[in-house]
């Protein structure tokens, strides 16, 4: 895959994930005492108002006479950099709800925002004495509020693929989203939010809508292509690993996916004995941390990145069980693959060499 068609897949700054303080009256009235007191920005607390209090009071409160509503949050008092947020064209709210052991929770939305400055609010309304102004707006119809929120937290953000790879929901400032981080939170708005007609008829209309659609028949494809290969067993995984052959590069990838995220990562995890393979070959405690159900945490790891659709780079030999550390090292740290085998990997990790034996089904 060259490096524009994947620049038309993955678009990096589409959205943006900020924060803003928890209000009990959704955002559509001032805010109670509690909330400022619970607030969990300094300048809030004992301030007698909070800009964001007002985000989606936009069924009930007049737009600017430019037809755009106004809002706010704390994270954008420094604006986002121009250059780096020219792609965005969706701005997504979370907060901490602290009735709920401050469970993050993402609230909504505002699509096609303008931001980067300080707005007037030019039309009266008595809400708006005191909420004079804000830092993000767009359409009322592009902006959505979840009665149902996304509950959010790192570990289901990496998991279900909702930030970029290896960041954290952002305590200081906001996080830049992709365009599959993107799309995720919206799949998932729609399906927390099936009845909500407005959320629908913006997806309709979304620039991503095309790559929902595609997502779509990608997820079918796939159920087409795994069948009834459940990876319950050896067998099972040699099967799946025969039908990837032939398949498009983007089928390959969600299987990829599949395998190093899903039900067949775990057999290879069990197989392996949830062990991290570079831990062992350095004669270092090869375990983690127990999760609940009893298993050490292990993340897999593809040594030849799947992007490079070398034959093989889907199999199961190219698959490693690694603690986290070592698997963002493989990514980003010093470390070279030397060679490779049927049988073996090769590596110098920190100036060790090191060889791994190859994950095998048979």
């Amino acid at each position: 895959m060259n490096s524009m068609k994947k620049e038309q897949i993955i678009i990096s700054n589409y959205g943006i994930l900020t924060s803003i303080s928890w209000n009990s009256n959704k955002w559509a009235a001032a805010a109670s005492k509690v909330d400022y007191e619970k607030s969990n920005y300094d300048h809030i607390k004992g301030k007698g108002t909070m800009n964001e209090s007002l985000n989606f009071g936009h069924e009930d409160l007049p737009p600017n006479g430019d037809g755009y509503y106004i809002g706010s949050t704390p994270m954008f008092n420094r604006p986002p950099a121009l250059q780096n947020s020219k792609n965005v064209k969706i701005v997504f709210f979370i907060s901490s709800d602290y009735k709920n052991s401050n469970q993050k929770t993402i609230i909504g939305f505002y699509g096609q925002p303008k931001f980067g400055e300080w707005y007037e609010r030019t039309t009266e309304h008595k809400l708006f004495e005191g909420y004079d102004k804000g830092n993000i707006k767009a359409l009322p119809d592009n902006i959505i509020y979840f009665e149902n929120p996304i509950i959010i937290n790192n570990v289901m953000a990496q998991e279900r693929n909702l930030l970029p790879l290896g960041k954290k929901i952002s305590q200081q400032g906001f996080n830049y989203l992709n365009s599959d981080n993107v799309s995720n939170l919206i799949n998932i708005a729609l399906k927390r939010n099936s009845t909500n007609k407005k959320l629908k008829r913006f997806v309709d209309n979304f620039p991503l809508t095309i790559r929902l659609t595609k997502e779509k028949n990608d997820v079918q494809d796939f159920i087409e292509v795994i069948g009834n290969s459940s990876a319950d067993d050896v067998a099972g995984i040699q099967e799946l690993e025969r039908k990837m052959k032939k398949q498009l590069p983007e089928i390959k990838q969600r299987i990829s996916t599949f395998i190093e995220r899903g039900s067949i990562a775990n057999k290879i995890k069990k197989m392996t004995g949830y062990k991290c393979l570079i831990c062992e070959a350095m004669g270092m405690n090869h375990h983690t941390f127990i999760k609940p159900n009893g298993e050490h945490y292990i993340e897999t790891h593809h040594v030849e990145p799947v992007s490079s659709m070398k034959i093989g780079v889907l199999g199961i030999g190219n698959l490693l069980t690694l603690c986290a550390n070592h698997h963002r090292q493989l990514h980003y740290g010093n470390s070279i693959l030397l060679e490779q085998t049927a049988k073996y990997f090769m590596f110098k990790i920190d100036e060790k060499t090191i060889q791994i034996n190859k994950i095998s089904v048979v």
